[in-house]
């Protein structure tokens, strides 16, 4: 790992953003707190990472674990060209008790501070293990992060209420005004399959028979968990396809899907040593063709669907729906508690979840450019930008968004 044992001044426009009211106290004698910036100090904490995810308050998602963040590093963080590695640690008589997950990224004349693996990872938030003061600790990791050099802004997305971040920092923080909800199924209100059948409504059994039947048509319908290897990764393949096309027929963008690197993220995901998370490719068939995938991760009793799909042409007859309920109803089987379905929230998941968990992000200005940012862009243009984006017609989109690809490119 790498340790800053001396810190630059800190700025005078941090320190006007974090005031030293803020922070509840200071660390103990026995602790200090660290910075790890490469991919041998990532490695380096793979023992004392897994042990700290089964020891952490609070709700702890797949996104924070090690398995995940290391897959992406050794993708994403190689080169010059790569993000920068920014994980602070916090030790308490030589155990990591504290874990950030951050990373360095230069956006637009900006470097910006934001959650590691953003935007692949869905939630962001810190690790904190349990009878430790996660008020105290978020609060120094704040004063260090101000005494960085080089830092306009940190910028931290799809913070959930439930988090510990939100409830050590929120108030800190200034709050982008960008809300979103993530909705989830809870599944320990249902004792058996026959308990979760109750939850349909006549009209919405009505239309899983009549897909099913569309679906018959193809060919005998069946639905598999893949075998991670060969398997799984035609399937990563196919699934992001599918996916890809049904997005340009809608005119949206999407970073994740986009991204040429993104599947070969799944594969080595898929092909790791499945420690603490355990990866779930399914597959619905009709007769020879699969028509429809989902990529899913289970941490912490929570099945997180991280992308569904569905062959293009077949949009019509809605595959996924079908594919959704026996993804539900195997996740029942084999104890799950919660079937999360993540941000963004949209329309169709209604039927699939039982509540939302709010998210917000949050930003902190570093310096005088950073603030401008954050006032002027954070706060108030990209809301009112992503709301009139998303109320455009199709159309339009379809001409727009190769223009913005162009632009970006």
């Amino acid at each position: 790992m790498d340790r800053l044992t001396a810190l630059p001044r800190t700025s005078e426009m941090a320190g006007a953003a974090l005031k030293q009211a803020d922070l509840v106290s200071t660390l103990p004698a026995s602790a200090h707190i660290s910075l790890v910036t490469s991919l041998g100090g990532v490695r380096a904490l793979e023992k004392d990472w897994l042990a700290l995810e089964t020891d952490s308050q609070g709700t702890t998602t797949v996104f924070q674990t090690y398995e995940w963040a290391s897959t992406w590093c050794k993708i994403y963080c190689a080169g010059e060209t790569g993000s920068s590695i920014h994980i602070i640690t916090g030790y308490d008589q030589n155990r990591l008790v504290f874990l950030w997950p951050l990373m360095l990224t230069r956006r637009v004349g900006l470097n910006v501070l934001c959650w590691l693996t953003e935007p692949f990872g869905q939630y962001g938030d810190v690790l904190c293990a349990k009878g430790q003061n996660a008020q105290m600790w978020v609060g120094q990791a704040l004063a260090f992060i101000r005494r960085l050099k080089g830092i306009d802004v940190l910028r931290l997305r799809h913070v959930r209420d439930d988090s510990a971040i939100a409830a050590s920092a929120g108030k800190i923080l200034v709050n982008a005004h960008l809300d979103e909800r993530a909705p989830y199924l809870d599944l320990t209100q249902f004792a058996t399959e026959a308990d979760y059948e109750n939850r349909y409504t006549g009209t919405q059994r009505k239309r899983r028979k009549k897909i099913r039947k569309h679906l018959e048509e193809l060919g005998e319908v069946s639905f598999t968990r893949l075998p991670l290897g060969t398997l799984s990764d035609k399937a990563i393949v196919d699934a992001m396809s599918e996916k890809n096309k049904w997005l340009a027929e809608r005119g949206r963008i999407n970073q994740i899907m986009a991204c040429p690197f993104h599947s070969e993220f799944l594969k080595a995901l898929a092909r790791g040593k499945q420690r603490s998370i355990e990866m779930v490719v399914t597959e619905l068939r009709a007769g020879d063709r699969a028509v429809s995938w989902e990529i899913s991760f289970r941490f912490g009793g929570t099945h997180f669907a991280y992308i569904t799909s569905h062959a293009n042409d077949l949009t019509d007859l809605s595959p996924g729906r079908l594919h959704f309920d026996l993804s539900q109803r195997a996740c029942l089987a084999d104890g799950m508690k919660s079937f999360d379905l993540m941000v963004p929230y949209d329309a169709h998941k209604e039927s699939w979840s039982s509540a939302c968990m709010p998210t917000q992000d949050y930003y902190l200005p570093l310096s005088r450019k950073g603030l401008v940012a954050g006032k002027l862009y954070l706060s108030y243009i990209r809301p009112k930008l992503r709301a009139i984006y998303y109320r455009l017609p199709q159309s339009l989109l379809r001409y727009i968004n190769p223009l913005r690809r162009n632009a970006e490119g």
